[in-house]
């Protein structure tokens, strides 16, 4: 369970000097009566606790508390919350691995994390208790282990605060299944991670298991975990779009919403109304044979025909989204490259890419939403940052538009957490097209010409919402004006000294929950 407190509320001085002579008074006044005895504090519950402290380094602490097994002679707390100035972070697992306690402006979160010491109290719980800077963090906890990094011993998630879903098959990776969010400090700021708060209605959290003839663990079945949002309605009149998800090595499906929250990311966006609701879908790659190929074969056999056939959600390509990072990124790569069709929008994280030919490039360039590529700028898991940024940057050079968008951090989920977002936020289900008729005439002098631009916007993807806002007309540099929108058309009427110039191109601002988009040039007419 968790617990957040407020900052403790302290008494003035002449209060306290008052408060024992007032408890004296009454006792005085009450005769014989005895004063009831005082009725023993309520015991601290188990799990984390958050507190506002307003102090340094974080303005805020959390304590954990947890029971072991009586014959455990010590307890170790094993968390994600080590940290290192990023110019010391000179390969993976390298950097300061200062505490939380020792956080200081402008680190990033790093690896490897370490185990800390925890107390035993008179009541037999074991207790720790640190400052955290804003964020999601996971952590376990080891009995007698005596290895620094924990190498060799058993993880123990906290009971008391146990994530929904647990594995769905035997030997499932992952072993940290207890997560804790503590808010950004305004006195004392350390990182903007309001957008994967918990949110005050969450919709549902399903764990599907689908027929799967190429699944070997489990066998002939596999596992997904859906997310609906809040206020899913499957009766409503325009199906959902749907973001597909994939973990990295050593996660599954769970991976995405328990460590990575994905569902709360998504919520927030929604709730600042910078994205419409969708389904999630968190695949599991882990049992499928036939590496990358084999993974994109049970996307499209088994796993996407499933989601469609159980969910309201569209059947169209350009309504569906794909990312995933480190080992899944590789596997966005392979989607983005050979088998681009099968989504509208593509995200590739933490993961270097290989270099494409043309003929992936052509398919890249007729994406019908958008490209993104990201990754930790200190990830040196096998250079990734570098080849990350180079790749980006080759892709770029052959004319495929996408959009790079690196975060400070190493191979974690304090970058793709941020990297999800921005996906949400910026990309994912937002592309627009821009149609353009231009008509021109004398317009009485016969120096005048009068100019009536007409311009259609729509959405690429399917939405409730329909793209609002203006739309500017251009010839050439010269600006001819802009109108508002009204049932996706905006015309604009306008007479110009002499004739055009050059064709007139119609540039879509973009909104909130759509991005801007642009005509082709068209000549009068």
């Amino acid at each position: 369970m968790l617990v957040v407190r407020p900052r403790p509320k302290t008494m003035s001085p002449l209060r306290q000097r008052l408060t024992p002579v007032l408890l004296a008074a009454v006792v005085v006044a009450a005769g014989s009566v005895a004063a009831p005895a005082a009725a023993a504090p309520p015991a601290a519950p188990l799990g984390p606790t958050v507190t506002r402290t307003d102090r340094p380094p974080t303005g805020y602490t959390v304590t954990f508390r947890y029971q072991a097994p009586d014959d455990v002679q010590q307890v170790h707390i094993y968390g994600d919350w080590f940290y290192s100035r990023p110019d010391n972070i000179t390969c993976q697992d390298c950097g300061d691995a200062r505490p939380p306690a020792e956080w200081q402006p402008g680190d990033v979160a790093a690896t490897p994390w370490h185990i800390q010491p925890m107390r035993k109290g008179a009541d037999g719980v074991w207790t720790f208790t640190t400052p955290l800077p804003g964020g999601t963090f996971r952590y376990a906890f080891t009995h007698d282990c005596a290895n620094e990094l924990a190498t060799g011993c058993a993880l123990h998630d906290d009971p008391a605060n146990r994530w929904k879903i647990q594995p769905q098959y035997p030997g499932a990776p992952g072993a940290v299944r207890s997560t804790i969010y503590v808010p950004a400090s305004t006195r004392f700021p350390t990182y903007d991670t309001g957008y994967q708060a918990p949110v005050a209605r969450t919709g549902t959290l399903e764990s599907r298991r689908y027929s799967s003839p190429r699944s070997t663990n489990p066998a002939g079945v596999h596992d997904i975990v859906v997310y609906l949002p809040h206020g899913y309605d499957r009766d409503r009149a325009k199906p959902y779009p749907t973001l597909y998800l994939s973990h990295g090595s050593g996660d599954h499906s769970t991976a995405w919403t328990m460590q990575g929250v994905a569902h709360l990311i998504l919520e927030n966006a929604i709730k600042d109304g910078a994205a419409e609701p969708m389904v999630i879908v968190s695949t599991d790659f882990n049992g499928l044979p036939g590496g990358n190929e084999g993974y994109v074969s049970e996307l499209r056999d088994n796993v996407i025909p499933f989601v469609e056939q159980n969910y309201h959600v569209s059947t169209r390509a350009q309504d569906r989204a794909f990312g995933g990072f480190s080992a899944g990124g590789s596997r966005a790569y392979t989607i983005m490259y050979n088998h681009t069709d099968m989504f509208g929008y593509h995200a590739a994280w933490s993961m270097g890419g290989p270099a494409a030919n043309q003929a992936q490039v052509d398919s890249m360039k007729a994406v019908a939403g958008s490209i993104m590529i990201g990754t930790g700028l200190q990830d040196r898991l096998g250079n990734i940052a570098q080849a990350s940024q180079q790749n980006a940057a080759a892709l770029r050079a052959a004319g495929v538009e996408l959009d790079e968008f690196n975060v400070p951090g190493v191979h974690t989920w304090h970058v793709w957490r941020p990297l999800l977002n921005h996906y949400l936020r910026a990309l994912a289900f937002r592309a627009t097209t821009t149609g353009l008729d231009v008509a021109v005439a004398p317009a009485g002098a016969s120096s005048h010409t009068k100019v009536t631009a007409t311009a259609t916007v729509g959405a690429v993807s399917v939405n409730v919402a329909d793209p609002s806002g203006k739309v500017d007309f251009y010839a050439g540099d010269l600006y001819l004006g802009s109108a508002p929108i009204h049932n996706g058309v905006a015309k604009l009427k306008r007479t110009v000294h002499g004739g055009l110039a050059a064709p007139v191109v119609a540039h879509y601002r973009g909104d909130k929950l759509f991005n801007a988009s642009r005509s082709a040039p068209v000549a009068g007419n």
